[in-house]
């Protein structure tokens, strides 16, 4: 890399916020990005999860809309805010038709149901994932992650979300090959089989810095490997911080681009009010 000076993102469109299991309200997360010079703010809610009676409950879509749109009112003409949500594969029907009145719908997988029909959730804890390779899958990692895959890939391309979310979020703890080699053929061929399978929906992938900035990991999803063939092939990408607070509204963001300028992007996908917009990077 030279000392180019690269164009930072201006949208940070996954963020969560005390409607669900982030740390500042929606006021505070918009008043930190007008400070970092952001140009659209995106709230992404995480949908509710029966299983686990986690995020935001259908009945209280209303109420978190009625926040978002006084905000956006509060700052228009300062900062773009967009109303969204984070969709899971175990999201009610109700809130997925609710979701369709959004601004825009990212779609995510945070657990894997195993042949028994348990679900377990994959970024909880280490001592859970744990638990779901030893109990769920019969201490076999790639059992684990070809279940999360067949599971996640055919339900994202039927929903058809503006973004992917964290697509290999089962390496979220998996530094220094804690649980599984993420070199091995095997494991790899999974990944690269679902991201083909994703751009095959022509989806727009998101390049999540959320578990660097959390101190689990020391690069994003998706991994370099995937980041490649997602290059080869054309495929678009945007630059999100998973954001649970209003310091980490822009997390590693800088290095995120450096990383894919050297994998060899030319450009990354910002999300606006008025849709989808190409930066060269």
């Amino acid at each position: 890399m030279s000392g180019e000076k690269l164009r930072l993102p201006r949208t940070s469109v996954h963020t969560h916020t005390t409607f669900c299991d982030g740390e500042n309200t929606p006021a505070e997360m918009a008043a930190a990005a007008k400070r970092a010079g952001l140009g659209t703010l995106g709230f992404s809610v995480h949908a509710y999860v029966p299983q686990e009676d986690f995020g935001l409950p259908p009945a209280r879509m209303g109420e978190y809309c009625a926040e978002i749109h006084r905000l956006q009112s509060e700052y228009e003409g300062e900062l773009e805010i967009l109303c969204g949500i984070e969709l899971d594969t175990q999201t009610p029907p109700e809130q997925l038709e609710q979701a369709k009145k959004l601004d825009y719908r990212i779609g995510s997988c945070h657990a894997v149901q195993d042949a028994a029909g348990r679900f377990w959730t994959v970024d909880d804890t280490p001592e859970l994932f744990d638990a779901c390779i030893r109990e769920g899958f019969d201490g076999d990692p790639m059992a684990m992650a070809r279940a999360y895959y067949e599971q996640f890939v055919p339900w994202v391309g039927r929903l058809g979300p503006e973004i992917v979310g964290h697509l290999d979020l089962i390496s979220k703890f998996n530094r220094g090959g804690r649980f599984f080699d993420e070199e091995s053929p095997r494991y790899r061929s999974l990944c690269l089989e679902a991201v083909e399978g994703i751009l095959r929906s022509d989806l727009v992938l998101e390049v999540n810095t959320g578990a660097i900035g959390r101190g689990w990991q020391d690069r994003p999803y998706p991994s370099a490997f995937l980041l490649r063939r997602i290059r080869e092939v054309g495929g678009r990408v945007t630059v999100t911080a998973d954001a649970h607070s209003a310091a980490g509204l822009t997390c590693w963001f800088d290095e995120a681009l450096a990383l894919l300028r050297q994998i060899g992007f030319g450009s990354i996908w910002e999300l606006t009010a008025q849709g989808w917009v190409e930066e060269a990077i």
